[in-house]
């Protein structure tokens, strides 16, 4: 009785032991599956106070400051622009350290406050390898951003053993991130000192814009001229992205190096803007420009007067394709402007730091209404808007779902497992009779299974970490350099310091005002995270939890070795033509938006050429079943069928998003918006990436994307829609995407809403179109203003309109909507059917 009751006690333990093995076998495959988690995110946001008031009550340290090494170290360091650093903007560090002492092996650290959170200030440590000897100098050039308001920059000599042997302070002055920083560059800046009073800064959203005096006085504060020279002419793109404008004058770009200039030119292909001044010195201010070679100085020409400015004025007589006058008279050009990817080159003809054009208003005047037309959105200045979207973050931070196979592996192993140790072992030892030999066969089964299960995790491509990148690639018709915006998340398995390196050199930003959470009641000092700074790339994350999300962006440029070509246009209802693809990338899906109407396409590899021939009845369909392309219960659909992969409907939902967030809306009523968009799995930054020193999965995606607007006025038929222009006394948002235009008045109110009509074509046919969406409600009354009898007609969607009654005399069509308070409404668009007056030229 009692060797019974022993073998059901051992049966019993044995059991258990099973059954908690088995247990441990399954939750070891629930750890790679918090691959999804996502950190909890706050919106902690750094508070600015204009002129530095209220500093004392951000940066109460600096009483507490030590300085200790200097009797070993003599350190030479300069930090910001002249004194001063924008916040939440890159500033340059500079300078020379000399060793007196034994010899030095570490690293020279910059730490730079970055934000509070809670009671907690966190930092950031941008840090640069050093190896000095007894005697030796060392030039450091160093970049950093400082997110909040802080007196100083903190400079330490950290040796290889982690032992602080220097630490000395930085004091600057913080001024507000909305500053427009104008860059000044000359071998004499003295002779343009008087554009301290070039005034660009142009606030848009205060109540107050409204009194003319106070805007100027206002606009005024947001004005910062900053003069370079050679050394200080930055060499990094996150320096340069901190300017708003660069004018240069006089100054020989060949004594620049290779790395400046190659800046200067990514810069400019990212959208920002460059003044050259040119007059007797143009051969000498485009000396030493590549991307300029095109211009060509055809000599110099006088003349007696510019304006209200007299004397001889010499004008450089400048020829090259893409030059287009940009403020001139009566034939004679001042101004010629250079589009250069997203960017432009504005040349003046005339010298800015000579006589007689420097110093005058005039001059001032004419490079104000110069750059305010061909970069305004680079010198807005929005009061009211603390926040930074990053387009990419929320694509980037969406991981590729996992691969199945080894999962249902594992699951099949576990399976088989539960089968073994269950009844076909019961059974097996039943018939033999030997029941009591379970106590070993059970927990022996369990040690192999549970060791083949940990293998089989071991060998999956997800243990250890993830990469997944998401970049746009923004293409320009005739050049084969692209700029880059890319965002890049990181997942890694252990929680600690999560280390990203790469040998390729990447100019990192981090914005910590997104997606990031750390709950502290302390007062401490928090390192948030560091960055090297070398012709390599390491940025490391502190505290970061097991398979939490990092995230950081950059910006780039990318040789194509060609571009994409296009022959589209319209012709008898269709849009027909080829697509070329001249590029090295090969598109593994293509989509082209058709005005505002989305068709896919297979690959289009390099060399290949896409044959387009679509009736645009058929384009407006097929988006209307589509939803602008995207149909989640559809793809769905194919995922369950087989027809598809979860992988190629996880891609189709990121395109998607893409394309939504870089959708170009239409406001030149002559063209019709033709975009290119095509996608790649090659990633743009192509250098050997680890995590803590390890290779992990890396996934990517490519969107490459260029405009090809077709002019209206030489194609033969063509069918467009127009959003026109709200005109109201009513506060209201309006909303316009991919899927149309759409108006939120804050009161009951009449809009009114203004189509301007193309120039250069006749028109045949027009009607008011609106499309119903969720959500979204048709004008409770809309009306049409009649040019000939002066008074305001009914009118209904989709109903045909006469032409010689809406069509005034200024090519306008003029709409009145009543809206609902708060009640989101369709604003309708005007379609019209014609053709151009100059087809052929």
């Amino acid at each position: 009785m009692k060797y019974q009751k022993k073998q059901e006690m051992k049966k019993k333990i044995l059991a258990t032991i099973a059954l908690l093995m088995a247990c441990i076998m399954v939750l070891s495959l629930i750890a790679p599956f918090t691959i999804f988690a996502a950190p909890i995110a706050t919106n902690a946001k750094t508070v600015v106070i204009n002129g530095n008031e209220g500093e004392s009550a951000l940066d109460d340290t600096i009483g507490n400051l030590k300085s200790f090494g200097k009797e070993q170290f003599d350190v030479e360091l300069q930090a910001g622009f002249d004194g001063n650093y924008i916040v939440k903007k890159t500033m340059p560090v500079r300078g020379v350290i000399t060793n007196h002492g034994e010899a030095f092996h570490g690293e020279v650290q910059i730490k730079a406050y970055t934000r509070n959170v809670n009671r907690d200030k966190e930092y950031a440590i941008y840090y640069q390898k050093l190896d000095l000897e007894q005697g030796a100098s060392k030039a450091i050039d160093m970049a950093a951003t400082m997110g909040s308001i802080h007196k100083y920059l903190e400079i330490s000599l950290v040796d290889e053993k982690g032992n602080k042997v220097y630490q000395d302070y930085l004091f600057l002055t913080a001024k507000d991130p909305k500053t427009v920083m104008i860059g000044v560059v000359s071998e004499s800046n003295q002779d343009l000192k008087y554009l301290s009073n070039l005034h660009l800064a142009q606030v848009v959203d205060d109540e107050q814009s409204i009194q003319e005096n106070y805007q100027t006085e206002l606009n005024k504060k947001y004005d910062y001229p900053v003069y370079l020279n050679e050394s200080s002419f930055p060499s990094t793109i996150e320096i340069l992205n901190s300017f708003s404008v660069l004018v240069v004058d006089d100054f020989d770009f060949s004594t620049l190096t290779q790395e400046q200039r190659q800046t200067l030119h990514q810069w400019i292909l990212g959208g920002g803007t460059m003044v050259l001044g040119t007059g007797a010195a143009a051969q000498k201010t485009l000396k030493g420009l590549d991307f300029l070679a095109d211009i060509q100085v055809m000599g110099t020409t006088t003349v007696p007067e510019i304006e209200d400015v007299a004397g001889t004025i010499g004008l450089a007589q400048l020829s090259g394709e893409g030059l287009s006058v940009l403020v001139g008279s009566d034939g004679t050009t001042y101004l010629s402007v250079l589009e250069k990817g997203k960017g432009h080159v504005i040349l003046s003809h005339f010298s800015l730091s000579q006589a007689p054009m420097a110093g005058q208003a005039t001059t001032l005047e004419m490079l104000t209404v110069g750059l305010r037309q061909v970069a305004s959105e680079a010198f807005d200045v929005y009061l009211y808007d603390d926040g930074y979207y990053d387009n990419l973050r929320y694509i980037a931070t969406d991981f590729p779902p996992f691969g199945m196979n080894s999962i249902l592996f594992i699951f099949g192993a576990i399976a088989v497992y539960i089968l073994i140790v269950g009844p076909a072992l019961y059974f097996i030892l039943k018939k033999k009779d030997k029941r009591e030999k379970g106590w070993i066969l059970v927990p022996a089964f369990s040690f192999v299974f549970m060791g083949l299960v940990f293998f089989l995790a071991q060998s999956s491509a997800y243990r250890s970490g993830m990469i997944h990148s998401v970049s746009v690639v923004e293409m320009q018709e005739g050049s084969h350099i692209a700029k880059v915006d890319t965002g890049m998340a990181l997942k890694y398995a252990s929680k600690g310091s999560v280390t990203f390196s790469s040998d390729e050199k990447i100019p990192i930003n981090i914005n910590m005002d997104e997606n990031y959470y750390r709950e502290s009641l302390s007062n401490n000092e928090v390192c948030a995270y560091r960055i090297l700074c070398g012709n390599t790339t390491e940025v490391t994350f502190s505290d970061s939890e097991s398979w939490g999300t990092q995230y950081f962006s950059t910006q780039s440029s990318v040789d194509l070795g060609g571009n994409v070509e296009s022959t589209v246009h319209i012709k008898d209802g269709k849009y027909v033509g080829e697509i070329i693809n001249h590029t090295n990338v090969d598109f593994y899906r293509v989509t082209l938006m058709l005005d505002g109407n989305f068709h896919t396409f297979e690959s289009l590899k390099a060399g290949e050429t896409l044959t387009v021939d679509l009736k645009i009845s058929d384009l407006v369909k097929e988006n209307a079943n589509l939803y602008g392309g995207y149909n989640d219960e559809v793809i769905r659909e194919q995922v369950a069928k087989g027809e598809i992969t979860r992988k190629d409907a996880y891609m189709r939902y990121m395109e998607h998003d893409l394309r939504e967030r870089y959708y170009n809306y239409q406001q030149n009523t002559s063209l019709i918006p033709v975009t290119f968009y095509g996608y790649s799995q090659k990633p743009i930054l192509s250098g050997d990436k680890k995590l803590n020193g390890k290779q992990v999965l890396e996934d990517s995606l490519s969107m490459y994307k260029q405009d090809f607007p077709l002019q209206l006025s030489k194609q033969e038929q063509f069918e467009i829609t127009l959003n026109g222009t709200v005109d109201s006394n009513t506060k209201y948002n309006e909303n316009n995407d991919e899927f149309g235009s759409t108006l939120y008045p804050y009161e009951e109110s009449d809009f009114y809403i203004t189509y301007d009509l193309p120039e250069g074509v006749k028109i045949n046919q027009l009607e008011l179109q609106g499309t119903d969406r969720d959500y979204v409600s048709p004008p409770e009354m809309l009306t049409i203003l009649n040019r000939s009898t002066k008074e305001w007609d009914e009118v209904n969607l989709g109903e045909k309109l006469a032409l010689d009654n809406y069509i005034d005399e200024r090519n306008k069509v003029e709409i009145m909507m009543h809206c609902v308070k708060e009640k989101e409404t369709v604003m309708p668009k005007l379609w019209i059917q014609g053709g151009g007056l100059f087809v052929g030229n």
